[in-house]
């Protein structure tokens, strides 16, 4: 038995496949939290970006703990989800597509949290963030929405 088959065997699985609202509960769950984490991160990298320059930039890197919240949320209801229906998920191209654009914002994000640790204070109390921390907000935005289209187009491809 393969991985992914054992995984649909498991009693988690079977639970979520007989309930008539477990799988709808998980999902719902799921965009709240790609609502804290997606909003939040769009919200960061669009002041980034110059937009809304009224709001201070050490302020909106507050709303940083809140896409932790919803990342933490999103992993905890995709791992349900893909565990009721994971041989089917594991084979999906759109799935594997929103994978890797997942660790593409993973290391994004990486690349901003050393950015900032290194430089932020500078540019932080300017309030202008230098072209290489624009970049990395524009891929950013790219990335997430990628990983946004990718989830959705699972149920398509």
């Amino acid at each position: 038995m393969s991985f992914l088959a054992w995984l649909e065997s498991t009693p988690i699985a079977a639970a979520i496949t007989t309930s008539v609202w477990m799988y709808a509960t998980f999902e719902t769950i799921h965009y709240i939290g790609l609502a804290m984490l997606v909003g939040s991160i769009m919200l960061v990298d669009l002041r980034l970006l110059g937009f809304a320059r009224s709001l201070p930039l050490p302020p909106m890197l507050g709303l940083l703990p809140w896409v932790w919240v919803g990342f933490l949320i999103n992993v905890v209801t995709g791992s349900l989800m893909f565990i009721y229906n994971a041989t089917s998920f594991g084979m999906n191209k759109a799935f594997w597509l929103k994978m890797t654009l997942l660790a593409l914002a993973g290391i994004n994000a990486l690349v901003f949290t050393v950015a900032v640790a290194r430089t932020g204070e500078r540019w932080l109390a300017a309030g202008q963030a230098p072209a290489a921390i624009k970049a990395v907000a524009t891929l950013s935005l790219a990335l997430w929405l990628g990983v946004m289209a990718a989830g959705r187009w699972m149920a398509y491809v």
